[in-house]
Parts: C-alpha cells; structure tokens; sequence
C-alpha cells in the first residue's frame, strides 16, 4: 500500500483494575465502570505503553491480583484507504450461546487435529435454540457456529455475490428463517506478517495443556493481536467472501479453534448500503 495513505490508527483499550489503575493512569482519565474497572485507551507510542506489563507482573507478585482483567483493538482508517483496500477482514460483532452442540448438531470429532482439536467434520444440518440467536444479519455462536438472517441471504444473492452457500438453520427439527453460511470459495493462507497471541504482551503458544499453535499448523494462537495478511492466489478477485486455511483459538469445552472471514470491497459495501447488522471490518492485506 502507498505509505502516504497508510495513516491506520492503532487504539488499545484495556480494562484496568481500578484499585491499581493510579500506577498509570490519572484519576480522570478514561472512564470508570463502578468501583472495580478503569477503562484506558492507548496508542503503542505512548510511553505507558510498554509499561503495562511490566506493572502487571509486579502487581501480580506483590498482590496476587490482575493489573487487568480484558483489552480490546480498535483501528480507525482514513476513507482512502478503505477505498484502496482490495479485502477486508469481517469480525462478528455478537456471539451467543448454547452451542450447536448443545441443541443436536452432531459433528464427526475423528477428523479432528488431535493436538489442537481443529477441523472436525459438522455431520447434521445446524441446529440452534432459535430464541437465544440474536436479532442481526450475522452472529456466532460460542463455540464458532455462524448463522445469518434471511435479509442477508437475499441481498447477497440478489447482488450476485460468490463465495457462500447457505444452508437451512434449524431449531430442533423445525425449519428457521437463519441460514449457515458455507465458504464455497479457495480457502487462504495466513501470512507470517500476520501476528497473534494471547495478549498485546504475551505471544505464548500453549498454557499447560491448552495449545495454541498447533506444530500441524491448523491452529496458529489464540487471539489475532495485528491485521490480517494473507497470501496471493488467482482466485482472489473472483469471489466475495473466504474463510482462512488456519484457525485462532483454542479448544476448551465447547470452544473450537476457528477459521477467520475475509470479503471483496462489494461485500462491505453491501453491507454498509443495506445497513445488516452486526458486521465490524478490517483492512486485510494480500502479500505475495
């Protein structure tokens, strides 16, 4: 990309706990979520930065306590590089629960990595608890399980778009009005820029039993920390919507490793015509 219209602001939030936030945080900074959280929100370059760690461990050794209990990455682009963007990350913006699992989806866990527990083979149509699926065009349940509404369905095939099939939701074994998107489209690689971990400051691979990068590369950690990059293929521009080769996450319960969802430029712009909802994007970067 041209760096002049490379202007991506980088903004971390972080739930600080509130009996340690004046360590380094003024008293009215950030907002104050009754007695217990302090919510902050950084750039990489400010000084206090790559102190948190560091505050983190000392709080945790002299205390037994958290310095913070979660973060969060927001970035904010200029309209031109958004216009410039050839795909972007789709990040899901509600997630509910029970689980497919839990409402009779059967899955075949024999295909499943036996390391990091990915890619086992979903054998039934998806079943959910039809009153627990949130009212928006996209949402994923906790175990990864992504449904979307009939007004996306419509608009999508409507707009010609290529790369999903939809296949019927049910609840119990009635018919709902959600569908199940299928990537129909060349799955893609993940690019070593591509950074993830646990936390902006810990980039461990595996905790105890929990694997987060799986040495069969199926999974490679447990939370994405920078944008996407993903490799080059013929392909690319001619369909709307992938899912990615290799999974984040972990398993843990009914947790799965899970792939992440790539779109062409007229996938978001669908979106943001139609106004759906529960959608959020992200510039995705093609290297190679």
């Amino acid at each position: 990309m041209d760096f002049k219209l490379n202007v991506m602001k980088e903004i971390f939030e972080f739930r600080v706990n509130y009996d340690f936030a004046a360590i380094l945080f003024r008293d009215d900074e950030g907002v104050n979520l009754g007695n217990s959280v302090k919510v902050v929100k950084l750039q990489r370059d400010d000084p206090r930065f790559s102190k948190i760690p560091l505050v983190a461990k000392e709080v945790k050794r002299k205390y037994g306590r958290g310095f913070y209990f979660g973060w969060n990455i927001e970035r904010k682009y200029s309209k031109k590089e958004l216009m410039a963007a050839k795909l972007f990350q789709v990040k899901i913006k509600s997630t509910f629960e029970p689980a497919g699992e839990e409402c009779g989806t059967e899955y075949d866990e024999s295909t499943a990595c036996k390391i990091c527990g990915a890619n086992r083979t979903q054998k039934s149509p998806l079943r959910l608890q039809k009153s627990s699926i949130p009212k928006k065009d996209v949402a994923r349940t906790i175990a990864g399980e992504v449904v979307v509404s009939d007004k996306f369905k419509r608009v999508f095939e409507n707009k010609n778009l290529k790369g999903i099939q939809f296949d019927r939701v049910y609840s119990k074994n009635e018919p709902i009005n959600f569908f199940q998107p299928i990537s129909v489209a060349p799955e893609l690689t993940i690019a070593e820029n591509t950074i993830v971990g646990v936390d902006p400051f810990d980039l461990s691979e595996r905790c105890g039993d929990e694997i987060y990068k799986c040495p069969a590369g199926h999974t490679i950690g447990l939370n994405l920390l920078s944008e996407i990059y993903v490799e080059d293929i013929p392909q690319i521009m001619d369909f709307d919507f992938f899912v990615t080769e290799q999974k984040v996450g972990v398993k843990r319960g009914l947790l799965r490793p899970e792939p992440l969802y790539l779109c062409s430029q007229e996938f978001r712009k669908m979106v943001l015509a139609k106004a759906l909802k529960g959608f959020e994007f992200e510039v995705a970067h093609i290297v190679g």
